[in-house]
């Protein structure tokens, strides 16, 4: 018995609902409710804030439970609820393929790297400041004879000092980037546990065909669910794509001279070089596209400064008026006047004409804000994929070679591991549900293709 249904009812789902029926629900009603695609409804936020509410009680067993048995305020978490839009932008699969995957950490580790660079440099101008402060301080007052060998005696304490810090920030550096290689070897092996735990399923019996019918119908139940994730059917395909080529490739090298093997071992190698070309692209298409839309605001802060001066001139020209207002008629005398001697001037000489910046309208601005975070995030998905598909290949590498393993139980794994490649290869989405699951994949679609920029007048 529920006591309280305003959480399935703002799903619109039954009370018995699926785990799996919530989450495709709390998709469509988020992508529906999102205050973006609401700009004309003051209560958005409220709705958005609401259905997000719902799926974190909902989605979570424990805290389902004291809704169905106590109604809402027994079932708020502890530490409250997570910000919807953070919680709705888990973008790149989530935590459900945590477990086939690990977590994703080569953006996060770049930027960490970027960060302790950046903070290097602030630190080592605020410290040359500081260093070349203290210098002219000890020499003020001395001498010329003085003032050189105190100055020459501070600057070699400075590159002294400077070494030191130099080396004390490279540590820093390869300390951070040890502790991130140690994480990923850790995280490779522990995914290559899980990985052969779900290839036990059919390596540990007599892979008879009707057991292989049961693992390829276990490994389609595993892909219904991932596949309405955040990029989840990308991510599977990708997750599909390494298994096929590494079975291939170790089945093929158990052949005669292991030829197959060799040549499907360089492809990949090709296959990665590709990738990586990929990866870099996408990002310096994103740093592009940044730049572009940095000088469309620099364009418009132009002209909202000129409309600033202009009218700080007519505020002040209007003040000069009222001055002059007794004045009227001989100023316009001499206006008439110095009308008269200047129409020839008009004619033989022309002002040159002011190349200005052109001024873009919030329509535009507003499409190029789109069209960026679909270039950022086209970015981030090709270096996500690009990870993904590195973890995948050294935890395939971790489960065909382990030692101890006799060349059956190798050949047992490469097969089933190829079966689960195949199924994860063939899984589609309906229409219905990539309507539901597509929003952050049609951003990254947009970024392929060219922006249409309107043609302007030309300035006169």
């Amino acid at each position: 018995m529920v006591v309280d249904t305003t959480y399935y009812d703002l799903l619109s789902i039954e009370t018995t609902a699926t785990s799996l029926e919530i989450k495709k629900a709390y998709r469509k009603a988020a992508i529906r409710l999102h205050p973006d695609k609401n700009p004309d409804d003051p209560d958005a936020a409220a709705k958005f804030q609401e259905v997000g509410q719902a799926y974190q009680v909902l989605s979570d067993d424990q805290l389902r439970r004291k809704y169905d048995k106590y109604g809402i305020q027994e079932s708020i978490p502890s530490e409250g609820f997570e910000d919807p839009a953070e919680f709705f932008s888990m973008i790149f699969g989530g935590e459900a393929f945590k477990d086939w995957i690990g977590e994703l950490t080569l953006l996060s580790e770049l930027s960490k790297t970027a960060e302790l660079s950046e903070a290097d440099k602030k630190d080592e101008n605020g410290e040359k400041a500081e260093k070349e402060k203290d210098i002219v301080e000890k020499t003020e007052g001395a001498s010329s004879g003085e003032q050189k060998k105190l100055s020459h005696a501070a600057h070699e304490e400075t590159e002294s000092n400077a070494e030191v810090e130099e080396k004390r920030k490279k540590e820093e550096l390869e300390k951070f980037e040890e502790e991130c290689r140690i994480k990923k070897l850790e995280t490779r092996a522990e995914l290559a546990k899980k990985l052969v735990d779900k290839l036990s399923l059919l390596t540990e019996t007599d892979m008879k065909d009707d057991v292989v019918e049961s693992f390829k119908a276990k490994m389609n139940y595993e892909a219904e669910s991932l596949k309405m994730e955040s990029f989840g059917l990308e991510i599977l395909h990708t997750m599909g794509y390494v298994y096929k080529s590494k079975a291939k490739i170790f089945l093929k090298s158990q052949t005669l001279f292991g030829w197959g093997g060799l040549w499907s071992s360089i492809k990949e190698k090709g296959g990665v070089v590709k990738d990586t070309f990929r990866t870099v692209s996408a990002a310096l298409d994103a740093q592009r596209t940044m730049e572009e839309y940095a000088q469309m605001q620099l364009d418009n802060e132009y002209h909202a400064k000129k409309e600033k001066e202009e009218e700080e001139a007519k505020q002040t020209a209007e003040q000069e008026m009222e001055k002059l207002e007794e004045e009227l008629e001989e100023v316009q005398r001499q206006k008439e006047k110095e009308s008269k001697d200047g129409e020839q001037h008009a004619v033989d000489g022309k002002k040159e004409a002011q190349v200005e910046p052109p001024n873009h309208t919030a329509e535009e601005l507003a499409e190029m804000e789109k069209y960026l975070l679909a270039k950022v995030l086209a970015a981030a998905w090709n270096g996500s994929k690009f990870e993904i598909q590195g973890t995948l290949r050294a935890v395939c590498d971790a489960v065909l070679e382990e030692e101890g393993l006799t060349i059956t139980q190798r050949i047992n794994r490469a097969k089933a591991l190829k079966l689960m490649g195949e199924v994860f290869s063939t899984v589609t989405r309906t229409e219905q549900e990539d309507e539901e699951a597509r929003v952050f994949e049609e951003l990254v679609a947009e970024a392929s293709k060219k922006r249409e920029k309107k043609k302007k007048p030309k300035s006169v």
